[in-house]
């Protein structure tokens, strides 16, 4: 039966006995569950001093590595001694294939009352494997055999791996996080995650469907890896009505702002309903135009949210995030989240005092962000399939009809360059003059505001699609079929 220690998060044994205990017992329930979920018996869990000794049915040791809380862990075999002499010959026994015909050095750590220092252990222990080494090297050798005495009993570690740190799971709190599965919202998540914070995702659906599936693909990785203590969920908004709404009253340079802003009011009213303790965002100070200090500050101050918001990544850049998304494990899967098509891809206001935030504002029409706000979507990350988290829309299609008309929606130079053969740029169409018993197919890069301009086409009467996904999607398909 396996065994490991667990050594803890070095803040754990500095809180007060009360909070101590609680974080204690937290840890191991959190152990406990995400042991569970990969069908694994935790058969007995023990805290000793500032550590933890499990036991577990099967080999564990990556599964405890990825618990918050858990500073490092380690496979050890616990033996009993009676005196220095018996500790070191049973030590010995045990690592002398480990060591053979190979540099050492021998590790020892030592708790208690005992009459020999861990100076003794490590020499006596030493001496025992020289003869069948390499010899001694303590700066840089082969094999390190690490021992550790507490009263009367040695753990003998072999196996080891770092844990996140942090706090449990669950000692802090809830989060709502804004969450569009890029690298920054996932490394946000985690980062809040890590200090003890249960996060739930908030994804705001900005188009087409398929980029929200691969979004929703990174919030179960990073809850399979990260969260399996508890079930998460994967709350959706359908924002395309907010971003047509945008589109129709404010002019092309305060767009990206304002909606920004629309994002914090929609958040903050869902998690005022579902009692959530503050928003976290992946913004990053002046990594796009509507992060800038000065335009952060006149969102928050124009909204004026009931929520705290967090912003763990405030100070970072993006290799730095991209490095962080690489070591959790989801660069992978956030590389494959396309961008959402831009709704003002130029001359963007880095800098907007709060009361000209607020006059743009006061332009929409409000009953729609409590209409947004009220008509969220909730899944369990763990049992939803991507299908049932973000329903696709009838005005998508997958593949273009022989008999279509195929509008390219993209920017003018971005058409020239690679359109789909038999495509018109829309600065081209005659709506005028368009049929409206023809299918007319959009299309964009990523499926976005192609979807919007097939909604407002279907309005005028017209059989208007967009293309899931966007052009890159579609190609891949075709690439698929060859």
């Amino acid at each position: 039966m396996p065994t490991y220690l667990i050594t803890v998060a070095g803040e754990i044994p500095l809180k007060s006995k009360k909070t101590r205990s609680r974080l204690y017992y937290r840890l191991i329930d959190n152990i406990r569950r995400r042991l569970a979920r990969r069908n694994i018996t935790l058969q007995a869990a023990k805290v000793i001093d500032a550590k933890i000794l499990v036991e577990t049915q099967v080999e564990a040791l990556q599964e405890l590595s990825r618990v918050f809380g858990v500073h490092r862990v380690s496979e050890v075999q616990v033996l009993e001694f009676r005196d220095l002499d018996e500790l070191a010959k049973e030590i010995a026994s045990r690592t002398i294939e480990r060591v053979r015909n190979r540099k050492f050095a021998v590790r020892a750590k030592r708790s208690g009352r005992h009459g020999f220092t861990s100076l003794d252990v490590a020499r006596e222990i030493g001496a025992l494997l020289k003869p069948y080494s390499k010899g001694v090297d303590l700066e840089n050798p082969d094999i390190e055999v690490e021992v550790e005495v507490r009263g009367n009993k040695a753990y003998l570690y072999s196996n080891a791996a770092m844990g996140p740190g942090g706090l449990p799971l669950g000692s802090s709190g809830r989060a709502l996080v804004l969450f569009s599965g890029g690298f920054d919202s996932p490394v946000a998540a985690w980062m809040i995650a890590k200090r003890g914070v249960e996060v739930d995702f908030l994804h705001y659906v900005m188009g087409s469907s398929e980029v929200s599936r691969q979004a929703f693909a990174v919030a179960r990785k990073l809850s399979e890896e990260w969260l399996s203590s508890y079930n998460p969920r994967f709350i959706t908004v359908d924002f395309t009505p907010l971003i047509a709404e945008i589109g129709e009253r404010i002019e092309w340079g305060y767009r990206q702002v304002v909606l920004r802003a629309l994002m914090y009011m929609v958040a903050d009213k869902i998690a005022t309903e579902l009692g959530y303790n503050t928003i976290v965002t992946g913004e990053a100070l002046s990594q796009a135009s509507s992060q800038t200090l000065a335009n952060l500050v006149a969102v928050e101050s124009a909204v004026s949210p009931r929520s705290i918001i967090l912003r763990p990544l405030i100070g970072f850049d993006k290799e730095e995030i991209i490095e962080y998304s690489r070591r959790i494990g989801l660069y992978d899967y956030s590389s494959r989240v396309a961008e959402a098509c831009a709704i003002a891809p130029t001359h963007v206001v880095t800098r907007i005092s709060s009361e000209k935030l607020k006059s743009l504002i006061e332009r929409l029409d409000m009953r729609l962000v409590e209409r947004m706000a009220g008509e969220y979507r909730v899944v369990d990350v763990f049992s939803a399939s991507p299908e049932e988290a973000v329903p696709g829309y009838s005005e998508e299609i997958d593949s273009i009809p022989g008999d279509s008309i195929i509008i390219d929606v993209r920017s003018y130079e971005e058409y020239k360059r690679d359109a789909l053969p038999g495509a018109i740029h829309l600065s081209m169409v005659d709506f005028n003059n368009l049929p409206r018993d023809k299918p007319i197919v959009l299309y964009c890069t990523t499926g976005g505001i192609s979807l919007l301009l097939a909604r407002e086409l279907r309005g005028k009467g017209f059989k208007a699609y967009s293309l899931r996904g966007g052009l890159a999607r579609y190609r891949a398909g075709l690439e698929k079929t060859r």
